[in-house]
């Protein structure tokens, strides 16, 4: 037998194994992104993984991969990967204000705002003010809503996340005159009841 003919079943075996590889980094991740919309998160994290592990040095996978994490409740995975994306370039506003939620998630609270008040002017206000009220900082983000809506940033995102943040500060008169203006009445004591919870 020739060594041609020996060698050939060795190359099938090769090539059956490469047909069976995981699934590229682009593949996983777009179906990583389905099972975020889906709410499957578990299934998310695992895809999420799958295209980190293919491609380790890409900054917006890691991203998702925070995300997943994130959404999962796994809130120190999170701050990994945030922080790895962030390491690796991704350097954008929404990957800082994740990053900042997962250590507010784990009572990291200093570290949250910190990390917060160095993207000030970077993150959208209505975020960044809920992130501060989150982070232990409610007046400091009441105060930054508060100042936006004055100066023409009126919206409903604004206006509800400044309520939330007067909840996170006990003033429960402000948060349900706030909430009001946009919650329909008759759904306004739940809101109000959620927040107090």
């Amino acid at each position: 037998m020739s060594r041609a003919a020996l060698l050939l079943p060795l190359f099938a075996l090769l090539t059956g194994c490469a047909t069976n590889a995981a699934p590229q980094a682009e593949v996983s991740a777009a179906r990583a992104q389905e099972a975020m919309a889906e709410g499957r998160h578990d299934r998310a994290v695992r895809l999420a993984e799958d295209a980190v592990l293919a491609e380790p040095h890409n900054a917006a996978y890691r991203s998702m991969l925070g995300k997943a994490y994130l959404d999962a409740g796994r809130f120190a995975s999170a701050q990994t990967a945030f922080d790895d994306a962030m390491t690796l370039g991704d350097l954008s506003p929404r990957t800082a204000l994740s990053l900042a939620l997962a250590l507010t998630a784990q009572a990291k609270y200093s570290e949250a705002s910190a990390l917060l008040h160095d993207w000030e002017g970077h993150i959208a206000t209505a975020d960044l003010g809920l992130a501060l009220a989150l982070a232990g900082e409610p007046d400091s983000g009441i105060q930054l809503m508060s100042t936006a809506i004055r100066g023409g940033e009126n919206t409903v995102k604004m206006r509800q996340n400044l309520a939330y943040a007067y909840a996170v500060a006990g003033r429960w008169r402000e948060a349900r005159l706030m909430a009001a203006q946009d919650v329909p009445a008759d759904q306004l004591g739940d809101r109000i009841a959620q927040w107090a919870e």
